[in-house]
């Protein structure tokens, strides 16, 4: 008789899950652990409204408008404190769910001042939104509203002003001062019916990101004295882009309307800053709608006139062959800019290849240390410009043999030509003792926006565009490469740097007047050490992280 079969073996276990399943409304998803119920419904294309709660600020179930039904819990729970476990049911549409939040919004508009047309918080308004989401369309109150005299349309702070008529105790605000800015300016002053947010003995709110108070207030409560009354806010057309006060590199949303640039909004990148922007930053907008230059201009001895574009650049493209065919190419010097992109830098340092000259160089000036909060750390940088280590990365260095911007200016070397491409490259450029030791050189020609004591002195000048009105990429202080996009085309004549550029290296035997930075970017992918990942597709996802980070100061 033969022996029985040996059992079968056992099935191996289940793999374990890294998520959650979570059943909203019947419709079960899988979430990642160590969220909540609002992140996770976002998750599932379902908005569960809420004022109080923000990603990135402690939650504290304040406002009350976040009640969900979970399967098993008699009572409706608030969605922003109840944590997450698998198999969890959710049901947000119910008759209970819709009569709490209607409820909720009728407390909160009894006091609330009825001026949405005036309010300059309408069309980004949470208060107005669920109001309309999820309010009843009519009140049943009748009484005198409260009112806060002397806590009215009053400014805090240099930059934000407050209305407390129109506050409805989120404690967003105080949270953000405590928590992200951890200057904690902010407070509830009062008790009961007459609490209300203001700062700290009188003191103002004057915190390093002060604005980002105005930003996380969901209602008109807070607002940004810069912007009041400027602009209705979906009349704004929004743009991504980099903020060009420093080395951080915190994305932006440049917001404009008929090729005015009105406002600077954060856009969220968890790696550099998060939600946020400091106020330096921010006010940087205003500057982008400066031209004093728009027109190309020409010296003949004493005389200066004004020229076509194209004339212009060939005629540095004429005082260039010719220094060349007497002196040698090593008689000129090229000077890029920490505020130009990679791709403009690039093609500087690409013309200075070509025609064999190794005296090329970038400058930045120190600011005061900026600190900004990414998701997981804070970042700091200290560079005037926005993309000195970019303009580094490029190769805009003194070659073998070759001469930089402190030869020049401390008068150990006078070039026959000096080429700026951008005329604010650094606080030197108005410096009448430094200016003049570039007017040194027998030939000046320089790329502008505004004037300045540089412009003032050059030979020929060339109307550019400011960073609203081309496209391109900064690398910022850790190393990572970020696209921003064009909002609006600049004022003819006036064109982006690097089309300035290309005009130049087409003048001299070099490049294609057909290239787009795209074009560019792809020639910098093959050339640039550490730039060979940086796609598209990564540019438009947030930025990449080059290799070989190069991270260095260049202050003069």
């Amino acid at each position: 008789m033969s022996a029985p079969a040996p059992p079968a073996p056992a099935a191996p276990p289940p793999p374990k899950k890294d998520t959650l399943t979570i059943v909203f409304d019947g419709k079960p998803i899988e979430v990642p652990p160590g969220i909540n119920l609002i992140e996770a419904a976002k998750l599932a294309g379902i908005e569960i409204p809420h004022f109080c709660f923000h990603p990135r600020l402690s939650v504290v179930g304040q406002c009350r408008m976040c009640l969900v039904e979970i399967e098993g819990i008699p009572k409706i729970q608030a969605a922003c404190t109840t944590p997450i476990k698998d198999g969890l049911a959710v049901k947000t549409t119910t008759q209970k769910v819709r009569e709490s939040r209607a409820a909720n919004m009728e407390f909160l508009l009894i006091n609330h001042p009825l001026d949405c047309p005036i309010c300059d918080q309408a069309g980004e308004c949470k208060l107005q939104d669920n109001a309309f989401g999820y309010g009843e369309q009519r009140s049943r109150y009748d009484e005198r509203k409260r009112q806060y005299a002397g806590y009215d349309r009053t400014a805090i702070g240099p930059h934000v002003v407050a209305d407390m008529t129109r506050c409805i105790q989120c404690t967003r605000c105080i949270r953000f001062c405590q928590e992200i800015a951890g200057t904690g300016e902010l407070t509830f002053l009062d008790r009961g019916g007459r609490t209300l947010v203001w700062t700290h003995d009188g003191k103002p709110l004057a915190n390093d990101w002060s604005a980002c108070a105005a930003d996380v207030c969901p209602v008109g409560a807070l607002t940004t004295k810069e912007f009041r009354f400027r602009r209705r806010v979906w009349d704004l057309k929004k743009t991504p882009s980099v903020c060009p006060g420093c080395n951080i590199g915190c994305n932006i949303s440049i917001e404009d309307r008929d090729s005015v640039v009105y406002r600077f909004l954060p856009r969220l990148n968890p790696a550099v800053n998060d939600y946020w922007l400091c106020d330096y930053g921010r006010f940087l907008s205003e500057s982008l709608n400066a031209r004093e230059i728009s027109k190309a201009t020409v010296r003949e001895g004493s005389d200066v006139r004004d020229a076509i574009v194209p004339a212009a650049v060939e005629r540095i493209a004429s005082e260039i062959r010719s220094t060349i065919e007497t002196d040698g190419p090593s008689a000129i010097f090229f000077l890029g800019s920490a505020h130009l992109s990679n791709e403009e830098n690039f093609l500087l340092r690409k013309i200075a290849d070509h025609i064999g000259c190794g005296n090329r160089d970038v400058v930045v000036d120190r600011s005061r240390v900026r600190r900004m909060k990414s998701k997981t750390e804070w970042i700091e940088g200290d560079h005037a410009g926005a993309n000195y280590a970019g303009a580094r990365d490029m190769g805009l260095s003194p070659g073998p043999g070759g001469h930089g911007l402190t030869d020049v200016l401390e008068g150990r070397w006078i070039p026959q030509i000096v080429v700026v491409a951008d005329a604010s490259f650094a606080a030197a450029a108005d410096d009448a003792e430094k200016v003049g030791r570039l007017r040194g050189a027998r030939f000046l020609a320089v790329a502008a926006r505004t004037a300045n004591s540089l412009t003032r002195a050059a030979d020929v000048v060339l109307p550019a565009a400011s960073l609203a009105q081309k496209e391109g990429s900064f690398t910022n202080v850790q190393g990572r490469v970020q696209w921003f996009q064009r909002a609006f085309l600049p004022p003819p004549p006036a064109r982006a740097h690097w089309e300035l550029l290309l005009l130049l290296g087409v003048a001299l035997g070099w490049g294609d007047r057909n290239w787009t930075p795209a074009a560019v970017r792809t020639q910098i992918r093959e050339e640039v050490e550490g730039y060979d990942e940086v796609t598209e597709q990564e540019l438009a996802g947030g930025g990449l992280m080059k290799k070989g980070l190069f991270v260095s100061t260049g202050a003069v």
